[in-house]
């Protein structure tokens, strides 16, 4: 179960999020915000925009070792230069671990008013009373952590698999599966208030390059659905319309546009979801909702709340399926002696 100690930094971590933002005419402390424009040069070369009106907390660590610190101190319409290193671990190999001239401007110092933990920001948050609130959190640290579990046995479950099966994964499906992981990526982007163009800036990459580099990612992840297809059909897991019109619910474009739901690609594509997780769920040892419950109590939690999850392509190449599928003891094990070092 969840330490008291995790409870409490969520906790405080839920305040910071909920922190008010005040602007101060001074220099900025450790723990101020300040809005940034940064600009940097490294052996006289200039760099693309490295952040413009950024939102920066003075003396965090960065991974740019001395970036924090440099905030620190900083007034409204003041600008500093920093030399700093980058790390050895940046994905730009050509500014990997080389030093770079770091230009800051500051246009806004603010300080965080951290709400007090009282039964005000209880109700903020969406319930009644601190206590209700750590009792929350307890709950979520718990799915969190069986959830984590859960994928790490479906994780070395689907590589048992894909290594005893034997798929041609058609080129067509790796770049449709290309396509959807670069359209997820674009949805991430804007949701951070990034147009994928300022996003392929800062990253200093292509689209090209960005798809080269995910290809063997996309390649596994076709390969994955096709031998789920062949499982599922196998094992006999199929979808009902209560389960789908369930997940349909959840979905976030139900809410935003309701006439993409109802688009026969996106139901398909929804219907595939759901019978892949529940093909994947079953050879671990989570095929009931009394299953999962009882693993969620054992990590802390108060009850399940178990969601199936897909449909498969008309066409389907060849495929060799593992004789033995049926890992639900094993399954099972595996999650209990995950949730039980935790």
């Amino acid at each position: 179960p969840p330490a008291d100690d995790e409870i409490e930094k969520t906790i405080e971590a839920m305040r910071e999020s909920h922190a008010e933002l005040r602007p101060v005419q001074r220099e900025a402390k450790a723990g101020d915000i300040v809005m940034v424009d940064i600009d940097v040069t490294v052996g006289g070369r200039q760099l693309p925009p490295f952040a413009r009106n950024a939102h920066v907390e003075a003396g965090r660590d960065s991974s740019i070792k001395g970036l924090g610190e440099a905030f620190v101190g900083l007034k409204a319409g003041e600008e500093k230069k920093v030399d700093l290193a980058f790390p050895e671990t940046t994905s730009d190999e050509t500014i990997r671990g080389k030093t770079g001239t770091f230009t800051i401007r500051a246009t806004q110092v603010s300080e965080k008013i951290v709400p007090p933990l009282d039964e005000g920001f209880a109700k903020t948050v969406g319930v009644g009373s601190v206590d209700e609130l750590r009792r929350a959190v307890k709950n979520e640290l718990a799915h969190a952590a069986f959830h984590e579990a859960r994928d790490a046995a479906a994780d070395k479950m689907m590589d048992h698999a894909l290594e005893a099966a034997k798929v041609e994964v058609p080129d067509l499906l790796v770049q449709d599966e290309l396509d959807h992981m670069i359209a997820d990526l674009r949805a991430r982007v804007r949701e951070q208030g990034l147009t994928f163009e300022q996003f392929l800036l800062q990253a200093r990459k292509t689209e090209p390059e960005i798809r080269d580099e995910w290809r063997a990612a996309a390649d596994r992840r076709a390969k994955a659905m096709l031998v789920l297809d062949a499982i599922a059909m196998k094992e006999g897991v199929t979808v009902s319309s209560n389960e789908l019109a369930a997940q349909v619910a959840m979905t976030p474009l139900a809410q935003q546009d309701p006439q993409a739901m109802r688009d026969p690609v996106v139901l398909s594509s929804l219907a595939r979801s759901i019978r892949n997780r529940k093909t994947v769920d079953k050879l671990i040892g989570l095929e009931s909702p009394d299953a999962e419950s009882e693993l969620i109590k054992k990590a802390g939690g108060e009850a399940a709340d178990f969601h199936g999850t897909g449909p498969a392509k008309p066409e389907q190449p060849k495929i060799i399926v593992p004789e033995k599928t049926d890992a639900t003891p094993e399954g099972r094990e595996a999650l209990r002696a995950m949730l039980q070092k935790k």
